[in-house]
């Protein structure tokens, strides 16, 4: 009772470390839109071959994802679920047909042997105990209407477990179809170790221009035609934008900069304590506390630090260094902020040193090896001792390192090579920079305590510790009233316009397209996330040619639609990207084949103006030509050639070739023919799991009822 005490103490840890485990079932496949988009019941999300999912248990997923990944925006997770849930409901229908069910007492024991909820009920021990995990399941059910949401988190764990356990069992049985023969064993044998020689003549298809071929519409659609299955889009919309962003104007910066100039020298202002007297208020000149005052003021707080010449801003290194303690120097402009700087302290220090050390860490020191267990009175008497011996003999300060470190360069023998001026934490830095070479004492961090030795040190430069009050600039209320005003002129003169990209031009902007952007992404290119305007794109009264303007936090979206298309086959202008190169290809290659004339390679070769070449020891597996990469088309020719017999014209994926096979070298057979048989049933077996989901889902008619409660 007293591990189930502390368990119900720390319930939210468990259910947190559940809810990581929610959606560990692999989500796969393809969304599959429905043709009846909108004629759904409105409670329910998806039908998948008559199976009903509902509309409450969906949103309750997709909350439940978004609680667990909070960097997902609401349609990255309602397109995650939806993968998952008509993935499962697939695969229920092939479960209901097979009888493939799960019973309870093995959905629990899954739960036994899950590895977080073994570790979670681990005993001090180190023993798992199984009447604790009973008790704290009990109390989950028994308190399901007091706290629904801890069940509800429960049970879609048991829910996937048993999920992943029946797809296990589904998939294990198509596996056991994976039955390769001996023979298909022998198969991949010769395919990966025959070998053949051949001679070819060979034309590149860039030695005809693109300008002798043309491609016409026809031919596109011809090709889709027959390829239909290849070129079926989903529903999409295009835009156009222009982005006006919200920024600072010059009017802004001089602000800034007038108001830092007020801070350099001192002021009057009245005393609240005696309202007819003035005070004098220090400057930053002036100031006893320069640090302080520079938190005060700035937007950006930054500690005061020493900095050489090199890392100082470069369009102001050489006024800065020269500066001496005291001076101020500024408003200056630097990274798109305004800075104000007092130098401090001015110092003579090597830019770089080159240091070993030996570290002693204690239990609850910074990154401390978990099976360190001294106390830090321990690590520092440790220290001590070894600090003693080391300066006795420097000289094996590396093999002390070695044996005593606890810090990672113990196998470098602590060397730590070469580092700059406050790259390490402030006290090593300080030991190591204000020291001299060969120096060896004792340093104490929060990684724990150092013995260093100093090995060099670079030659002194001038340094100068700077403070900086730093502003940021931003748009005043001002500006940010004539950028609206500017993007709804702009927005009100577009509409009707019949080139958005050429009338944004003229008023001088930049229109960025998108291509088809889904009903169900919401993130623009270039923009980021904004579902607003992907519903806009896809109002049922949405025309090409409409315009609107979208106030962001940044700026304003001015966005022009441009495109609309439903689900079906992609149009000869969608498809051309992908088809034109495939078409010209094609008709290179029956200008090249004509070429190859006569009666011999060479003179074939001669008459097409072909290059002559050797391959050997090409095999099929790896069907590469030296020169022009994989051929299995000519390769595959070679292989079936009698020997000195020439093939006719093979176009290939980089030229038109005419091949004469000189031998062919079959590997010799082997005894046992079983590791390729196995490796062959390796091969199939793992792209069965997402090749059956696919396919389940291409056949599967999906009734998709989301834009119906996700607009």
């Amino acid at each position: 009772m007293a591990i189930l005490g502390q368990i119900q103490r720390r319930s939210s840890v468990l259910i947190m470390i559940i809810a990581l485990a929610l959606f560990a079932f692999i989500i796969q496949g393809l969304i599959k839109n429905s043709s009846s988009l909108g004629k759904g019941n409105v409670n329910v999300v998806a039908e998948v071959d008559g199976r009903k999912i509902s509309r409450k248990d969906f949103q309750q997923k997709v909350a439940l994802l978004q609680k667990r990944n909070q960097r997902l925006s609401t349609m990255q997770a309602v397109n995650s679920v939806w993968n998952q849930v008509t993935k499962v409901a697939v695969l229920n229908n092939e479960y209901d047909k097979l009888g493939i069910d799960v019973p309870q007492d093995r959905v629990h024991q899954l739960v036994v042997q899950n590895p977080s909820i073994k570790q979670y009920f681990t005993n001090d021990q180190g023993v798992f105990d199984e009447n604790a995990l009973n008790e704290y399941i009990d109390g989950i059910y028994k308190a399901q209407k007091s706290n629904p949401e801890a069940f509800a988190q429960w049970k879609n764990f048991e829910d996937d477990l048993l999920e992943a356990e029946k797809e296990k069992i589904y998939t294990d049985l198509i596996k056991a179809a994976v039955n390769p023969t001996l023979k298909e064993g022998e198969w991949l044998y010769h395919y990966e170790n025959d070998a053949v020689d051949f001679k070819y003549a060979a034309v590149p298809y860039t030695s005809i221009p693109d300008s002798l071929v043309k491609v016409t519409k026809s031919d596109i659609q011809s090709y889709i035609d027959k390829h239909k299955d290849e070129f079926e889009a989903a529903e999409a919309r295009d835009i156009e934008y222009v982005f006006i962003p919200i920024k600072a104007s010059a009017k802004d910066k001089q602000r800034v900069i007038e108001d830092l100039k007020k801070l350099i020298d001192d002021s009057e202002e009245f005393d609240a304590n005696a309202p007819d007297k003035k005070k004098i208020v220090k400057g930053f000149k002036n100031t006893d506390d320069s640090e302080a005052f520079a938190q005060l003021h700035s937007d950006i707080k930054q500690p005061a630090r020493f900095m050489f010449k090199n890392q100082l801003p470069k369009s102001y290194a050489d006024t800065l260094i020269k500066l001496n303690a005291g001076d101020v120097f500024g408003p200056y402009e630097f990274n798109n902020q305004i800075y104000l700087s007092k130098v401090l302290e001015t110092k003579m220090l090597p830019d770089s040193a080159k240091a070993a050390h030996i570290l002693v860490a204690y239990k609850g020191a910074m990154r401390a090896n978990p099976a360190i267990n001294r106390s830090k009175e321990a690590a520092r008497k440790k220290a001590d001792s070894i600090l003693k011996v080391v300066k006795k003999n420097p000289a094996k300060f590396a093999d002390y390192a070695k044996k005593l470190s606890d810090g990672p360069t113990k196998t470098k023998g602590g060397d730590l090579g070469w580092f700059t001026y406050g790259q390490m934490v402030p006290e090593f830095n300080d030991f190591v920079f204000n020291g001299s070479k060969g120096k060896i004492g004792l340093v104490e961090t929060s990684f724990g305590f150092h013995v260093i030795k100093i090995d060099d040190l670079t030659q002194p430069e001038k340094a100068v510790k700077i403070v900086s009050i730093v502003r940021n600039v931003e748009p005043s209320q001002e500006t940010e009233t004539e950028i609206f005003t500017e993007a709804s002129k702009f927005a009100g003169e577009a509409i009707g316009t019949k080139d958005f990209e050429k009338f944004a031009k003229e008023k001088g902007y930049t229109a960025k397209p998108v291509m088809k952007l889904g009903r169900f992404e919401d993130n623009i290119p270039g923009l980021g996330q904004n579902r607003e305007i992907i519903r806009w794109a896809y109002n049922k009264d949405r025309k090409i040619g409409d315009v609107t303007k979208f106030d962001t936090e940044n700026g304003h979206v001015i966005v022009y639609l441009t495109g609309m298309r439903d689900k079906g086959l992609m149009t000869p202008e969608e498809a051309s990207p992908r088809v034109k190169p495939i078409l010209i290809k094609q008709k290179k290659a029956e200008i090249i084949k004509k070429k190859f004339t006569g009666n011999n390679l060479e003179e074939m070769a001669k008459n097409a103006d072909a290059k002559i070449g050797v391959a050997t020891g090409v095999t099929l597996k790896n069907p590469i030509i030296p020169g022009y990469g994989k051929e299995p088309k000519v390769v595959a020719k070679a292989f079936v050639l009698k020997p000195d017999e020439i093939s006719n014209p093979i176009d290939g994926n980089k030229g038109v070739y005419v091949v004469k096979t000189l031998k062919i070298t079959k590997a010799p057979d082997i005894k046992n023919y079983m590791p390729y048989v196995e490796k062959l049933k390796k091969q199939q077996e793992t792209a069965i799991g997402s090749k059956v989901v696919n396919a389940l889902k291409d056949k599967a008619d999906i009734e998709d009822n989301r834009a119906m409660i996700y607009q």
